[in-house]
Protein backbone atom coordinates (compact mmCIF):
# COMPACT_ATOMS: atom_id res chain seq x y z
CA UNK A 1 0.00 0.00 0.00
CA UNK A 2 1.62 3.56 -0.95
CA UNK A 3 1.31 5.52 2.07
CA UNK A 4 -1.51 3.54 3.08
CA UNK A 5 -4.50 5.53 4.85
CA UNK A 6 -7.67 3.31 5.13
CA UNK A 7 -9.69 1.25 3.26
CA UNK A 8 -13.06 3.00 1.95
CA UNK A 9 -14.63 0.13 -0.31
CA UNK A 10 -18.43 0.53 0.02
CA UNK A 11 -20.41 -2.54 -1.55
CA UNK A 12 -22.27 -0.87 -4.20
CA UNK A 13 -18.26 -0.36 -5.50
CA UNK A 14 -18.26 -3.87 -4.82
CA UNK A 15 -20.11 -5.09 -7.47
CA UNK A 16 -19.06 -3.01 -9.77
CA UNK A 17 -15.72 -4.53 -9.68
CA UNK A 18 -17.09 -7.77 -11.03
CA UNK A 19 -14.52 -10.46 -9.61
CA UNK A 20 -14.36 -13.55 -8.91
CA UNK A 21 -11.75 -14.31 -6.37
CA UNK A 22 -10.54 -18.07 -5.40
CA UNK A 23 -7.43 -18.44 -3.26
CA UNK A 24 -6.57 -15.12 -2.90
CA UNK A 25 -6.66 -14.64 -6.85
CA UNK A 26 -9.44 -13.69 -9.19
CA UNK A 27 -10.00 -13.03 -12.75
CA UNK A 28 -11.46 -9.25 -13.53
CA UNK A 29 -14.03 -9.04 -15.61
CA UNK A 30 -14.87 -5.27 -17.76
CA UNK A 31 -17.76 -3.63 -16.56
CA UNK A 32 -21.35 -4.58 -18.51
CA UNK A 33 -21.78 -1.68 -21.16
CA UNK A 34 -18.85 0.63 -19.63
CA UNK A 35 -17.96 3.19 -22.55
CA UNK A 36 -14.36 4.03 -22.04
CA UNK A 37 -13.83 7.15 -21.16
CA UNK A 38 -10.37 9.13 -20.81
CA UNK A 39 -8.62 11.23 -18.11
CA UNK A 40 -6.05 13.70 -16.89
CA UNK A 41 -4.41 12.33 -14.14
CA UNK A 42 -0.79 12.83 -12.47
CA UNK A 43 1.27 9.61 -13.20
CA UNK A 44 3.33 8.41 -10.55
CA UNK A 45 5.38 5.20 -9.35
CA UNK A 46 5.58 3.08 -6.52
CA UNK A 47 7.69 -0.13 -5.69
CA UNK A 48 9.01 -2.85 -3.29
CA UNK A 49 11.08 -0.17 -1.38
CA UNK A 50 8.68 2.61 -0.72
CA UNK A 51 5.51 0.59 -0.89
CA UNK A 52 4.21 0.58 2.92
CA UNK A 53 5.15 -1.12 4.56
CA UNK A 54 8.23 -2.33 2.11
CA UNK A 55 7.51 -5.06 0.22
CA UNK A 56 4.42 -6.16 -2.23
CA UNK A 57 1.32 -6.47 -0.10
CA UNK A 58 -1.59 -4.75 -1.39
CA UNK A 59 -5.15 -3.77 0.20
CA UNK A 60 -7.53 -5.36 -2.10
CA UNK A 61 -6.46 -8.44 -4.18
CA UNK A 62 -8.07 -8.49 -7.37
CA UNK A 63 -6.44 -10.85 -9.53
CA UNK A 64 -3.01 -10.81 -7.56
CA UNK A 65 -2.38 -12.01 -4.10
CA UNK A 66 0.85 -9.68 -4.28
CA UNK A 67 1.41 -6.61 -6.58
CA UNK A 68 2.30 -7.34 -10.00
CA UNK A 69 1.34 -8.21 -13.50
CA UNK A 70 2.06 -8.13 -16.97
CA UNK A 71 0.67 -5.20 -18.79
CA UNK A 72 -1.55 -6.95 -20.36
CA UNK A 73 -5.26 -7.01 -20.49
CA UNK A 74 -5.51 -10.06 -19.38
CA UNK A 75 -2.50 -9.65 -16.42
CA UNK A 76 -2.95 -5.81 -15.78
CA UNK A 77 -0.27 -4.45 -13.30
CA UNK A 78 -1.69 -3.10 -10.01
CA UNK A 79 -1.94 0.45 -9.30
CA UNK A 80 -3.03 2.55 -6.18
CA UNK A 81 -5.26 5.34 -6.04
CA UNK A 82 -8.45 6.62 -3.90
CA UNK A 83 -11.75 4.65 -3.96
CA UNK A 84 -13.31 7.41 -4.69
CA UNK A 85 -11.59 8.26 -7.80
CA UNK A 86 -12.17 4.72 -9.06
CA UNK A 87 -13.78 1.39 -7.89
CA UNK A 88 -10.82 -1.67 -6.98
CA UNK A 89 -10.29 -3.44 -9.90
CA UNK A 90 -11.11 -1.08 -12.55
CA UNK A 91 -8.78 -1.67 -15.28
CA UNK A 92 -7.01 1.42 -17.10
CA UNK A 93 -4.54 1.89 -19.57
CA UNK A 94 -2.06 4.41 -19.95
CA UNK A 95 -1.17 5.16 -23.62
CA UNK A 96 2.32 6.46 -22.95
CA UNK A 97 3.79 3.27 -21.08
CA UNK A 98 1.45 0.98 -23.23
CA UNK A 99 0.44 -1.19 -20.35
CA UNK A 100 -3.03 -2.14 -18.91
CA UNK A 101 -2.95 -1.84 -15.05
CA UNK A 102 -5.88 -2.87 -12.41
CA UNK A 103 -6.83 -0.64 -9.23
CA UNK A 104 -5.27 -3.04 -6.30
CA UNK A 105 -3.71 -0.83 -3.39
CA UNK A 106 -4.61 2.19 -2.02
CA UNK A 107 -2.41 5.44 -1.90
CA UNK A 108 -2.79 8.08 0.93
CA UNK A 109 -1.19 11.16 -1.63
CA UNK A 110 -3.60 9.97 -3.84
CA UNK A 111 -6.59 10.48 -1.17
CA UNK A 112 -5.29 14.09 -0.43
CA UNK A 113 -5.70 15.33 -4.05
CA UNK A 114 -8.83 13.94 -4.58
CA UNK A 115 -10.13 15.51 -1.58
CA UNK A 116 -8.75 17.99 -2.25
CA UNK A 117 -9.75 18.89 -5.39
CA UNK A 118 -11.31 15.95 -7.50
CA UNK A 119 -7.83 15.57 -9.14
CA UNK A 120 -6.58 12.13 -10.72
CA UNK A 121 -3.60 10.58 -9.27
CA UNK A 122 -2.84 7.16 -9.86
CA UNK A 123 0.54 5.34 -8.32
CA UNK A 124 1.64 2.71 -10.43
CA UNK A 125 3.39 -0.38 -9.22
CA UNK A 126 7.00 -0.50 -10.99
CA UNK A 127 8.17 -3.84 -9.59
CA UNK A 128 11.04 -4.61 -7.48
CA UNK A 129 11.92 -7.53 -4.73
CA UNK A 130 13.87 -7.64 -1.13
CA UNK A 131 17.04 -5.89 -2.60
CA UNK A 132 15.43 -3.37 -3.28
CA UNK A 133 16.00 -2.24 0.35
CA UNK A 134 19.23 -1.73 -0.63
CA UNK A 135 22.33 -0.46 -2.72
CA UNK A 136 22.71 -0.57 -5.80
CA UNK A 137 19.27 -1.88 -6.40
CA UNK A 138 17.09 1.20 -4.08
CA UNK A 139 18.62 3.78 -6.40
CA UNK A 140 18.28 2.12 -9.64
CA UNK A 141 14.32 1.35 -8.51
CA UNK A 142 13.99 5.03 -6.99
CA UNK A 143 15.76 6.67 -10.60
CA UNK A 144 13.07 4.42 -12.95
CA UNK A 145 10.35 5.22 -10.59
CA UNK A 146 11.35 9.10 -11.74
CA UNK A 147 11.73 8.28 -14.96
CA UNK A 148 8.53 7.44 -15.67
CA UNK A 149 6.81 9.56 -13.48
CA UNK A 150 4.86 12.38 -15.66
CA UNK A 151 4.15 15.62 -14.81
CA UNK A 152 4.68 17.50 -11.69
CA UNK A 153 1.45 17.63 -9.60
CA UNK A 154 -2.18 17.02 -9.63
CA UNK A 155 -3.12 20.21 -10.78
CA UNK A 156 -0.71 20.00 -13.53
CA UNK A 157 -2.38 20.98 -17.25
CA UNK A 158 0.20 18.81 -18.48
CA UNK A 159 -1.02 15.55 -17.00
CA UNK A 160 -1.28 12.15 -19.53
CA UNK A 161 -3.87 10.79 -20.47
CA UNK A 162 -5.25 7.83 -19.10
CA UNK A 163 -8.20 5.51 -20.05
CA UNK A 164 -10.33 4.02 -18.22
CA UNK A 165 -12.70 1.23 -19.22
CA UNK A 166 -10.42 0.60 -22.17
CA UNK A 167 -10.96 -1.92 -24.97
CA UNK A 168 -8.45 -4.89 -24.37
CA UNK A 169 -6.78 -4.81 -27.98
CA UNK A 170 -4.30 -1.85 -27.02
CA UNK A 171 -0.81 -2.21 -28.29
CA UNK A 172 1.54 -3.37 -25.29
CA UNK A 173 4.96 -3.35 -24.45
CA UNK A 174 6.01 -6.60 -23.37
CA UNK A 175 9.29 -5.49 -20.87
CA UNK A 176 8.83 -5.23 -17.09
CA UNK A 177 9.16 -1.32 -16.24
CA UNK A 178 11.91 -2.36 -13.52
CA UNK A 179 14.46 -5.26 -13.49
CA UNK A 180 16.27 -6.28 -10.59
CA UNK A 181 18.98 -5.33 -9.79
CA UNK A 182 19.30 -2.20 -12.13
CA UNK A 183 17.29 -2.45 -15.24
CA UNK A 184 15.10 0.33 -15.90
CA UNK A 185 12.33 -0.19 -19.13
CA UNK A 186 13.83 2.71 -21.75
CA UNK A 187 10.80 3.51 -23.53
CA UNK A 188 11.53 0.61 -26.54
CA UNK A 189 12.10 -3.08 -26.72
CA UNK A 190 14.98 -2.87 -24.49
CA UNK A 191 15.65 -3.12 -20.28
CA UNK A 192 19.34 -2.25 -19.90
CA UNK A 193 21.19 -2.96 -16.51
CA UNK A 194 23.19 -0.09 -15.57
CA UNK A 195 26.89 -1.61 -14.38
CA UNK A 196 26.99 1.74 -12.02
CA UNK A 197 30.59 3.63 -10.69
CA UNK A 198 33.44 1.83 -12.32
CA UNK A 199 36.90 1.54 -10.40
CA UNK A 200 40.14 1.16 -12.15
CA UNK A 201 43.85 1.11 -12.22
CA UNK A 202 45.91 1.93 -14.94
CA UNK A 203 47.94 -0.92 -16.19
CA UNK A 204 45.49 -3.40 -15.20
CA UNK A 205 43.26 -5.30 -17.53
CA UNK A 206 39.69 -4.56 -17.41
CA UNK A 207 36.61 -6.63 -18.82
CA UNK A 208 32.94 -5.10 -17.92
CA UNK A 209 29.80 -6.62 -19.79
CA UNK A 210 26.65 -4.01 -20.87
CA UNK A 211 23.95 -6.51 -20.05
CA UNK A 212 20.72 -5.72 -22.30
CA UNK A 213 17.68 -7.77 -23.50
CA UNK A 214 15.83 -7.32 -26.23
CA UNK A 215 11.75 -8.22 -25.29
CA UNK A 216 10.82 -7.50 -28.87
CA UNK A 217 12.68 -10.72 -30.29
CA UNK A 218 14.29 -8.56 -32.78
CA UNK A 219 17.63 -8.57 -34.41
CA UNK A 220 20.46 -8.84 -32.60
CA UNK A 221 21.31 -5.48 -30.99
CA UNK A 222 24.31 -3.01 -31.70
CA UNK A 223 26.25 -1.67 -28.69
CA UNK A 224 28.30 1.52 -29.34
CA UNK A 225 29.77 3.94 -25.98
CA UNK A 226 31.12 7.59 -25.33
CA UNK A 227 33.39 8.82 -23.06
CA UNK A 228 35.15 5.71 -22.41
CA UNK A 229 38.45 5.62 -20.58
CA UNK A 230 41.84 5.82 -22.80
CA UNK A 231 42.73 2.50 -23.38
CA UNK A 232 39.01 0.97 -23.31
CA UNK A 233 36.73 -0.23 -26.17
CA UNK A 234 33.39 -2.03 -26.34
CA UNK A 235 32.44 -4.99 -28.69
CA UNK A 236 29.52 -4.10 -30.97
CA UNK A 237 28.14 -7.18 -31.12
CA UNK A 238 28.31 -8.75 -27.31
CA UNK A 239 28.57 -5.36 -25.52
CA UNK A 240 31.64 -6.30 -23.54
CA UNK A 241 33.76 -3.54 -22.45
CA UNK A 242 37.25 -4.51 -22.20
CA UNK A 243 41.06 -3.06 -22.72
CA UNK A 244 43.89 -1.60 -19.95
CA UNK A 245 43.10 1.81 -18.93
CA UNK A 246 46.04 4.01 -20.16
CA UNK A 247 44.90 7.41 -17.88
CA UNK A 248 43.78 8.61 -14.22
CA UNK A 249 40.77 10.30 -14.28
CA UNK A 250 37.40 10.36 -14.20
CA UNK A 251 34.76 10.21 -17.07
CA UNK A 252 31.21 9.66 -17.76
CA UNK A 253 30.42 6.69 -20.03
CA UNK A 254 26.69 6.48 -21.96
CA UNK A 255 26.31 3.16 -24.07
CA UNK A 256 23.89 3.24 -26.12
CA UNK A 257 21.94 -0.49 -27.40
CA UNK A 258 20.10 -0.24 -30.44
CA UNK A 259 18.36 -2.25 -33.41
CA UNK A 260 15.87 -1.14 -36.29
CA UNK A 261 12.55 -0.76 -33.96
CA UNK A 262 14.68 1.36 -31.14
CA UNK A 263 17.30 1.91 -28.75
CA UNK A 264 17.99 2.90 -24.59
CA UNK A 265 20.96 3.64 -23.02
CA UNK A 266 22.78 4.11 -19.71
CA UNK A 267 25.43 6.14 -18.46
CA UNK A 268 27.91 5.80 -15.40
CA UNK A 269 30.80 7.17 -13.64
CA UNK A 270 34.03 5.24 -14.62
CA UNK A 271 37.28 6.64 -12.00
CA UNK A 272 40.58 5.23 -13.25
CA UNK A 273 43.64 5.47 -10.57
CA UNK A 274 47.47 5.29 -10.35
CA UNK A 275 48.33 1.59 -11.08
Amino acid sequence: MRGYGGLRMTPARAVVCAVIVAAGLGVAAPRAGAQTTAVKAFMTLYGYEDNSPPGTVISHPCIHARAGGAGTYANPITFATDTAELPYCQIVYVPYMQRYFIHEDECSQCDQNWNAGHRYRFDMWAGGDASSRRQPERKALARCESAWTRANSASDPDNPTVEIDPPPNLPVTPAPIFSPPTGCWSGGPFVVANPGKQTSRTGSPVTLHISAHDYAASPIPRYAASGLPGGLSINATTGVISGTPTTRGRTTVAVVVSDPTGSASVSFVWNVRRG
